[in-house]
């Protein structure tokens, strides 16, 4: 791979030279070193292979919003391993233990190879190499497969792929299959190595990968330089627009210095309204298809229309998704699912009981009714809206007929003071929401993107989405189980998602993040079994009396306040600390940065006071 323009098609093609590149990213330290070496493979690649490549390096099996799941667990995957090798239960173990990675098993497992089997394809003249698109032939097989043989179906499709890997491939196809790729290969080095390779400026790549959520076809028109075509595409979610923090309402009336939309912070999970045609699907802040558990959502969503007599109103002024004579529009919305009953709404934990369940029953449905609280838009029609101010959104949301009380329009009220805002803020938390959000009515929706268009305004100091990095057994009543967790949230601008380079033992595993403390309070005996048996999922390396895992859960955490430490590397800790939490739909690239935690410290009061008398003394 020295001299990659010096191969042929064909040779590039390869999965083994995907691997070869792969392995070589992992050997490799420094960033720009990473990217050069990406940039230099997907520059020469044909489409049909770059597609493929640039979902690999990513992590990913399928495009962001694919209906196609694998759905491959521990379990088949070594079975698969121990049927073609001759390794026994405790090897695998011991190199589970070892290494904390599935792919370093598959290696070892395919080196002691010993049987060739109906799985072993036909090698054709001169013997055929195993292609990028061979795999990805027989994982989208994999994916499709459902029913009772399901499983075993399964099995035998991935032994047929094993068979016909070198043990540094098979170490690769396993990375790719359960999803552990950790070679410091993430989107966010594809990126700037799309940029590099197809001479695009990053910005433009961001900007495409927040819109269109789908890095394979970012890099297909980056390569045809067509990337500014990028648009919002119908069943493939973007990332969410995030909001800031302030801390009092005066502070935020003094920033903007203007009237701003003040609306309800509701305590239920972000959700993406995606409607097209006669379909509808409702995606997860982490971009996952939910639409399975609300049922009720998706055909309430399909009887939405539009008034008619208020679009041609607007004509005259603006022409944004006009649809003459058709009042059934295709639309994708932002908003807030919450558990809703007798008028109140319930708590967090229950909307999450329906999120852990394949199968809705009648019963469910009446136990966890929801309710749907949409406050953006951003397509309409046949056109993105995110440029549009939010004012103008407001303006298309306010068109809309909802059919039942399932899905409603947030209120959002015009403001233009401090005590404006704390009166809405109480009500508020008198009706059981959390806080506010206050939005700038001139912004654009941002995707992915934190900035201070919207600010959040709670009466706590704010919680903090962390996640655990490491774990201790408990004591007492709770010995046995798992329930001590020793928190981390981002370094500094950093991204641990890119960051989280190292050796394979798991040292160095977590550059981007950083420590703040540790939490064991706040969670059911039931939630504890839970992460238990998820926690021992994730080990990287056994020490006894404590593990240290992928870094995958992420834990919303409230505390009293935060301090100055020198035990933690963050700097920083949270005083008595309380697990408010389990967010099962955030993920890594969720978890709050340090530069959150410095903030909240100081503007904490005692710290602000301290800071304001120490600025008169000179």
């Amino acid at each position: 791979m020295a001299e990659i323009k010096g191969i042929g098609d064909n040779r590039l093609s390869c999965f083994s030279t995907f691997v070869d590149t792969c392995e070589l990213i992992r050997l490799t330290s420094g960033k720009n070193k990473k990217v050069d070496l990406i940039s230099r493979y997907i520059s020469c690649l044909h489409e049909g292979s770059l597609h493929i490549a640039v979902l690999f390096l990513s992590g990913k099996t399928f495009p962001r919003g694919s209906s196609h799941n694998l759905n491959i667990g521990f379990r088949t995957i070594l079975q698969s391993l121990l049927e073609i090798s001759n390794l026994n239960g405790v090897d695998i173990r011991r190199i589970h233990l070892e290494h904390g990675d599935m792919g370093t098993i598959a290696e070892h497992a395919m080196s002691k190879k010993q049987v060739v089997t109906l799985f072993n394809q036909p090698e054709g003249k001169g013997g055929e190499q195993l292609t990028l698109s061979d795999v990805a032939i027989q994982l989208k097989k994999i994916a499709n497969l459902k029913g009772p043989r399901s499983n075993n179906d399964k099995k035998n499709i991935l032994k047929g792929l094993l068979i016909r890997c070198s043990p540094l491939e098979a170490k690769y196809l396993i990375k790719i299959i359960s999803n552990e790729m950790r070679m410091g290969s993430y989107e966010g080095l594809v990126e700037l190595a799309i940029a590099k390779a197809f001479d695009k400026d990053v910005r433009n790549v961001r900007d495409a990968m927040l819109a269109s959520g789908d890095i394979a076809n970012v890099a297909l028109l980056s390569k045809r330089n067509l990337l500014d075509t990028v648009t919002v595409e119908p069943f493939v979610p973007m990332s969410f627009m995030l909001a800031d923090v302030m801390f009092t309402a005066s502070e935020i009336m003094e920033y903007f210095e203007k009237p701003l939309y003040c609306e309800y912070k509701y305590d239920g999970i972000r959700v993406q309204m995606h409607k097209f045609k006669n379909q509808c699907r409702l995606y997860s802040r982490n971009l996952a298809d939910i639409s399975y558990a609300f049922p009720e959502l998706v055909d309430s969503a399909m009887r939405i229309r539009v008034k008619k007599e208020e679009r041609h109103k607007k004509k005259e002024t603006r022409d944004i998704g006009e649809v003459d004579g058709v009042d059934d529009i295709d639309f994708i919305l932002d908003g807030e699912l919450i558990a809703f009953k007798h008028n109140k709404p319930l708590h967090f934990q229950e909307l999450q009981k329906r999120l852990r369940r394949k199968n809705m029953t009648k019963d469910i449905l009446s136990e966890i009714p929801v309710r749907y609280v949409v406050y953006d838009i951003m397509f309409y029609g046949k056109e993105q809206v995110i440029k549009e101010t939010l004012e103008n959104r407001k303006k298309l949301l306010s068109m809309f007929l909802f059919k039942d009380p399932v899905i409603i329009n947030a209120q959002s009220d015009i403001i233009a003071s401090a005590d404006e805002m704390n009166f809405i803020f109480k009500k508020s938390r008198e009706n059981g929401h959390e806080g506010l959000v206050i939005k700038d009515p001139s912004s654009r929706y941002h995707p992915g993107k934190r900035g201070r268009y919207w600010i959040k305004l709670k009466e706590e100091l704010d919680t903090i989405d962390a996640v655990i990095v490491m774990a201790e057994y408990g004591h007492g009543k709770r010995a046995g189980t798992l329930s001590d967790y020793t928190l981390a949230v981002r370094d500094f601008g950093s991204n641990p998602w890119i960051d989280m380079i190292g050796p394979e033992n798991g040292d160095h595993l977590y550059d981007g993040l950083k420590i703040i403390g540790k939490a064991y309070s706040g969670l059911s005996n039931k939630e504890i079994d839970y992460m238990t048996n998820k926690l021992r999922s994730l080990i990287i390396r056994d020490e006894g009396n404590r593990i240290i895992v992928k870094p995958e859960i992420v834990l919303e955490v409230s505390f009293d306040t935060i301090q100055k430490s020198s035990r933690h590397d963050g700097g920083y800790a949270l005083r008595f600390p309380r697990i408010k939490n389990i967010r099962y739909d955030k993920e890594l690239k969720d978890v709050d940065a340090l530069e959150k935690i410095k903030s909240i410290y100081e503007n904490q009061f005692h710290t602000k006071s301290k800071l304001e008398q120490k600025n008169t003394e000179f």
